[in-house]
């Protein structure tokens, strides 16, 4: 009876013990990329401080207007106070040669707040730091770009459009989170479009699919033509003959080899534009990953038309939407057991 209630006893701990380590979270305040960078007057008003701001004031890529990636502001570390520290992105730069030995650059996720992305640059001399912003800061600003990204499509699995979803998996076999407020406008052997038009900026998601025959169909003129050749046919708008197409003039299109959940992404980013019809455009960015189980190229592009707006955040928004896409070996994935030999 005694190490019956022994027993008894030490699991209600247990569980006391688990409610009492656990701690609650306030919500991150301000929004989506904006970004607290928290260094004293003489790393912001140094070198180094024009380094950061070049790093997260530069222009987004691909976008019609100059956006920077971050919209950023800066506190002193003794400013840095409990109003401030559930702040959504925060880069704390710290110099201290009676606190560090060599430099430290750490990360962490909901430290103050819900959700939250920090990052800590820690160094005992100027010169160190001097160093890790110029070598590690534009991974720094990928690390909050990601996290942003993660947030977004961790948002949209609790507001997916299931019926779409369940479409999308049937036929192109590939698992899809599509944003709850989008609905479908076309659909072709090949080919999948759903919009959402019912606010300022309109945002659509188009996905096709072709047969994978030669490595080389990873080259930015051939997934152009790819493109403008698919698109083109189906994208078409109000006049009669005008259609979609990449703009090629002004910005040209980038191709970056990226890797999404560790498999093979072949990323596209551009500007597109409306041939023969009205003055429309705006920015696009794709994902293309091969089908390894059916032999074939699969891509999920999101593009956004918002005339006279700011397009930075609407385009992530949207992007974070490809991070979903799984491939049919991407969804089957088992964990890889290492066995030793004896």
């Amino acid at each position: 009876m005694k190490n019956k209630f022994l027993i008894i006893s030490m699991c209600c701990l247990a569980l006391l013990s688990c409610k009492n380590s656990g701690r609650t979270l306030t919500s991150a305040t301000g929004t989506i990329y904006e970004l607290l960078i928290v260094a004293d007057n003489a790393e912001w008003n140094s070198q180094i401080g024009d380094t950061l701001r070049a790093i997260f004031d530069e222009p987004t890529p691909d976008l019609p207007q100059v956006e920077p990636y971050f919209n950023v502001s800066r506190v002193a570390l003794s400013q840095f106070d409990d109003l401030l520290k559930p702040s959504r992105n925060i880069l704390i730069v710290d110099v201290d040669s009676s606190k560090y030995t060599r430099t430290k650059i750490a990360y962490s996720k909901d430290h103050w707040s819900h959700p939250q992305a920090v990052a800590r640059i820690c160094c005992p001399n100027m010169q160190q730091l001097d160093s890790a912003v110029n070598n590690y800061g534009l991974s720094v600003r990928q690390f909050f770009v990601r996290q942003e990204l993660e947030r977004q499509a961790k948002f949209y699995e609790s507001y997916c459009n299931h019926a779409v979803k369940d479409e999308i998996l049937k036929k192109f076999d590939i698992e899809l989170i599509v944003p709850n407020d989008m609905v479908k406008i076309q659909e072709d052997k090949d080919f999948y479009w759903v919009c959402d038009a019912r606010g300022q900026a309109r945002k659509d998601i188009v996905i096709y699919s072709y047969p994978y025959t030669d490595p080389n169909t990873f080259t930015l003129d051939y997934m152009l033509n790819k493109r403008d050749s698919i698109l083109g046919k189906y994208v078409q708008g109000s006049m009669a003959g005008s259609h979609i197409a990449t703009e090629t003039k002004h910005i040209p299109p980038q191709l970056n080899i990226i890797s999404v959940n560790d498999n093979f992404c072949a990323e596209l980013r551009g500007l597109w534009k409306m041939v023969d019809g009205q003055a429309m455009g705006g920015p696009f960015v794709s994902h293309s990953k091969v089908d390894e189980i059916n032999h074939k190229v699969i891509t999920v592009e999101c593009f956004v038309y918002a005339a006279g707006m700011k397009k930075r955040n609407t385009l992530r928004q949207m992007e974070a939407v490809l991070y979903t896409f799984k491939l049919p070996q991407e969804q089957n994935q088992l964990p890889t057991i290492e066995v030793k030999a004896k």
